[in-house]
């Protein structure tokens, strides 16, 4: 005979034994991956997936038809997208795979750009971005944001969002170009802007830079951190960082000499998360033509890193992303290009220790696919990506830890 069990200690049990198994299921590196209707319409590409202090997602695009093009954005909430709303659209822009507008937000307000040439030259380009005032409920006025007024390439931007209602923008500017004689090289610059889109400080951050790999930025406990890809006099193109500490900037450093000697530019910048002390870089070198995605990690602000892990080599062409989940995991997102290329997402403990790989969706090696983007609410990660299989179109998910 069968006896029922109706007392509270059972009960009581059960939850318990339900509990240890939901503990066990997470630390056994289970995740759960969820694919998002997207906002974006048909002949959509170039997408940003980006939170606000909130949570609250906010997904970019660009759509192309009939030679215009349109930078838009839609905002996630519990019932689903919002309707997508247009920052801004033109004739004129530069549309490159790469060199993708970029939106930020946080609770003053958004800042977005996006770039548009200024003469004849193939890349003569501007980048010009418009501010979105919280308190004002209104867009600025389209802005170039420097003010060289030299027609040269301008672009592969970063935006970061300082606790002042201010923005933090970094670009590549070749204004040093087509400027200096002998034929000088392309610098890193800076500049932090007001709401109004003004420009409140700017700084040259380092005076040869690789010319077409993207940047990123960072906020610490410290302050900003900025990484980039370099350019020695030798061709050889490292990934450094430059920090503002105390309203200055450091001199520009190493995180790691790979030693890349490479005559041109690979197109595939660095990436940087940050969580109050603990900093993750993330990047991709081809040395000895052996293609490799490193990682490495600081506790002290980016002051210094460990050593590098090895997130994935050879099969692979790079194009990263990282975040960083609320239990301290870091997330680096990469192309896997063994066989039909992949979008992986690898997640690792605040050690370095490899906890689970996630394939995301199968992608293209080609250059249309674009650049997968990552972005962490609480222990979710958004990714957002270009699918080329027939019309292209930006999609999105979201992977539960």
């Amino acid at each position: 005979m069968i006896r029922r069990i109706d007392s509270p200690n059972a009960v009581l049990l059960g939850l318990v034994l339900a509990l240890s198994i939901l503990i066990t299921s997470y630390a056994a590196g289970e995740s759960q991956l969820t694919r998002l209707p997207s906002p974006a319409p048909a002949n959509s590409s170039l997408s940003r997936v980006v939170a606000n202090e909130a949570g609250e997602i906010y997904l970019s695009w660009v759509s192309q038809d009939a030679g215009q093009a349109t930078l838009a954005f839609a905002r996630l909430t519990s019932e689903g997208w919002g309707a997508a709303q247009v920052i801004s659209r033109g004739r004129n822009w530069f549309v490159n795979w790469a060199d993708f507008p970029v939106l930020s937000v946080d609770s003053s307000g958004m800042v977005a750009h996006w770039l548009q040439m200024s003469a004849r030259g193939t890349y003569d380009y501007d980048i010009r971005a418009r501010f979105y005032a919280q308190d004002k409920a209104a867009w600025t006025e389209a802005r170039t944001i420097h003010t060289d007024g030299i027609s040269a390439e301008h672009g592969f931007v970063s935006m970061l969002p300082l606790n002042d209602g201010t923005t933090l923008i970094s670009w590549l500017d070749g204004r040093e170009i087509v400027h200096s004689e002998p034929s000088g090289a392309m610098t890193l610059r800076a500049g932090i802007f007001d709401k109004s889109g003004a420009n409140v400080s700017e700084w040259e951050l380092d005076h040869r830079v690789c010319d077409c790999c993207q940047t990123s930025s960072a906020m610490t406990e410290r302050g900003p951190i900025i990484v980039y890809r370099d350019r020695s006099q030798q061709e050889v193109r490292d990934i450094y960082t430059t920090r503002l500490v105390d309203g200055a900037w450091t001199l520009p450093q190493a995180i790691y000499n790979d030693n890349w000697q490479i005559s041109g530019c690979p197109v595939n910048g660095p990436s940087v998360a940050a969580m109050n002390k603990r900093v993750a870089v993330a990047w991709f070198s081809a040395r000895d033509d052996v293609p490799k995605i490193q990682l490495v990690l600081s506790t002290d602000s980016g002051l210094s890193f460990s050593e590098p892990i090895i997130v994935e080599s050879p099969n692979t062409n790079g194009r990263v992303d990282t975040t960083i989940l609320d239990s301290g995991n870091i997330i680096v997102s990469w192309m896997d290009t063994a066989g039909e290329a992949k979008i992986m997402l690898s997640r690792y403990d605040i050690n370095g220790v490899l906890l689970s790989t996630t394939e995301v969706a199968s992608s293209s090696a080609s250059r249309r696919s674009g650049f997968p983007i990552i972005e962490a609410v609480g222990n979710s990660v958004y990714v957002t990506w270009t699918d080329i299989d027939a019309t292209p179109q930006v999609k999105v998910a979201r992977i539960d830890y």
